[in-house]
């Protein structure tokens, strides 16, 4: 059995004071992640976007990376073009008046602020309460035998405004590694979409990355560190989706469609979108995601505990439908043959840790057709936990 939650924890909120030395070090790392720049482009959200030589982003500077050599493209066959090729066209309107040059990738240029938050992020994409992985149909205990290459979905997206300044909302995947060794060492990459006022100083609804090596001890969102390598000078972590990007309520639908795939032959982790290559997470800073061991997907909130807790999905309950409720739409994943497989009838179950009327998931297992997954709801529930 696969399990696919919707997810409910509260956290306090709190203001991180710096010595002399952190803010000392911090500089140096704002230095160290903003590259010089070939251009600069404005986003439509005030962000800055740099376009940096590929070979010069960086998270070549990793040590862990020293040795490691480039993959322009994923070896296994997808429907994108080469993003340097410059007769291609953008799928996704980037919200530029502008485009970076060939040989270049996009890099949302990091704040000051975010790499103050970066130690408490951790929190923010822990899947609290919940377990992982293939359960054994006979004793129902976690099988060993689980082994998943790939992930691909279609996330309707939502514009959130309710979502308070120290509130936080997403809709996502986790990609769990071998769930048999240590926890403290258990590997998990994760992608999807949120709301994160406190993080990014809006409310916009932002595509986004993360990783973990230690079980969300510590963690690295987007390009806040050197880690997931950019090959796309087109779209990126720290994209916000407004207008055309997001679904009404009860009227067009917008979805954003993803892939997470292991490459077969260099062992690294790929996300595209439907049309293009966005990048990877090297092999060498996942040592224990071989395979994928577990996949959840599903939403998590988060709350200072003396508020309701936020909205989530569309901000309306599964149970309403198409065209009204968040989906996970055509979830698909792969084996070690590589091929795109949907679970069988009763395959997979659901966790679900709120109450029906602040949140809901429905997804039954199809006897045929696409797996669509409904989740979401108003929120409103006190947690009076830390």
């Amino acid at each position: 059995m696969l399990l696919f939650s919707l997810l409910l924890c509260s956290i306090e909120g709190r203001n991180i004071p710096l010595t002399e030395e952190e803010d000392l070090e911090i500089e140096k790392e704002l230095q160290s992640l903003n590259k010089p720049p070939v251009k600069t482009l404005k986003s439509f959200t005030g962000d800055l976007f740099d376009c940096i030589e590929m070979y010069k982003q960086p998270a070549f500077d990793n040590p862990v990376l020293k040795n490691h050599k480039l993959q322009i493209r994923p070896s296994f066959l997808t429907k994108s073009n080469v993003t340097m090729d410059e007769k291609f066209k953008p799928p996704i309107d980037p919200g530029f008046n502008d485009t970076c040059p060939p040989g270049t990738v996009i890099i949302r240029r990091t704040r000051k602020e975010e790499l103050i938050m970066a130690k408490e992020l951790p929190k923010y994409f822990r899947n609290y309460g919940s377990s992982y992985g293939v359960l054994d149909s006979s004793d129902r205990s976690y099988s060993r035998k689980a082994k998943f290459h790939g992930f691909e979905s279609s996330i309707s997206t939502w514009a959130l405004p309710n979502v308070g300044p120290d509130q936080s909302t997403a809709n996502q995947v986790w990609m769990v590694g071998d769930l048999d060794g240590p926890q403290e060492n258990l590997n998990i990459i994760e992608t999807g979409w949120h709301v994160n006022p406190k993080l990014y100083d809006d409310k916009f609804t932002r595509f986004f990355t993360y990783y973990t090596i230690d079980n969300h001890k510590t963690g690295c969102m987007n390009l806040l560190c050197k880690g997931f390598i950019q090959v796309s000078a087109i779209f990126g972590p720290g994209h916000a989706f407004i207008g055309s990007d997001l679904s009404t309520y009860g009227g067009k639908q917008a979805y954003f469609s993803f892939e997470i795939r292991k490459d077969p032959e260099l062992g690294h982790w790929w996300l595209s979108t439907a049309d293009e290559n966005l990048g990877y997470w090297p092999k060498e800073i996942l040592p224990s995601l071989d395979v994928a061991k577990a996949i959840d997907f599903g939403g998590v909130v988060y709350s200072p505990n003396n508020e309701g807790s936020p909205p989530m999905g569309s901000g309306y309950l599964a149970e309403e439908g198409i065209g009204k409720s968040s989906y996970f739409m055509s979830v698909m994943f792969r084996g070690d043959d590589q091929r795109a497989f949907i679970p069988g009838t009763n395959w997979a179950r659901s966790k679900q840790n709120a109450d029906d009327e602040y949140y809901q998931i429905i997804g039954p297992n199809p006897t045929s057709g696409p797996w669509n997954v409904a989740y979401g709801g108003p929120g409103g529930l006190f947690n009076t936990s830390g």
